[in-house]
């Protein structure tokens, strides 16, 4: 029973608990982490979340990336690569064991008997996940050398009740 109750709790704060958008501040919020990879070019990684966020991930990234590129002064950038990694992680619960016993008095003489129930740790499987996004800011000039660009401010507009409802 101690260790059902133990999953219960767990499952239940894990329910609760999704990605945000915002930062990464590492063990205590997923979010978001920056990195300039050339002049132009960025990555953009999202994540330390569950299997159910995983949707929103891709959505974070693409939404981060119309930010550095508004904020670079430029409307446009190209996705060069988009990926998602997994890492399964487990938690054990401790074994536990119980004693009850009786005392039965004869005389003067106390006679104590016991019996301790064991039971094994237990343990389960959980799953975290990365969503990468590398791509290149372009300027007007370059955008006719590029098949699909992504535009930031379309981006933004489509996205922006979706980020709001989640930072």
């Amino acid at each position: 029973m101690p260790q059902a109750l133990f999953f219960l709790c767990i499952a239940t704060i894990l329910a609760g608990c999704s990605v945000h958008y915002g930062p990464r501040i590492p063990g205590f919020q997923p979010g978001y982490v920056d990195q300039r990879l050339g002049e132009n070019t960025y990555q953009v990684r999202i994540g330390e979340a569950w299997p159910k966020d995983w949707p929103d991930l891709e959505k974070f990234a693409i939404y981060r990336a119309a930010e550095i590129t508004k904020l670079s002064g430029n409307r446009y950038f190209f996705v060069i690569n988009a990926t998602t990694s997994v890492t399964s992680f487990q938690i054990t619960s401790p074994g536990s064991a119980t004693t009850r016993g009786t005392v039965n008095r004869y005389g003067d003489t106390a006679y104590f008997n016991a019996t301790t129930t064991y039971s094994p740790p237990s343990s389960t499987n959980i799953q975290g996940g990365w969503y990468t996004l590398d791509f290149r800011i372009l300027r007007e000039s370059e955008l006719a050398n590029f098949s699909q660009v992504v535009d930031a401010d379309r981006v933004m507009r489509e996205l922006e009740y979706f980020i709001a409802s989640r930072r």
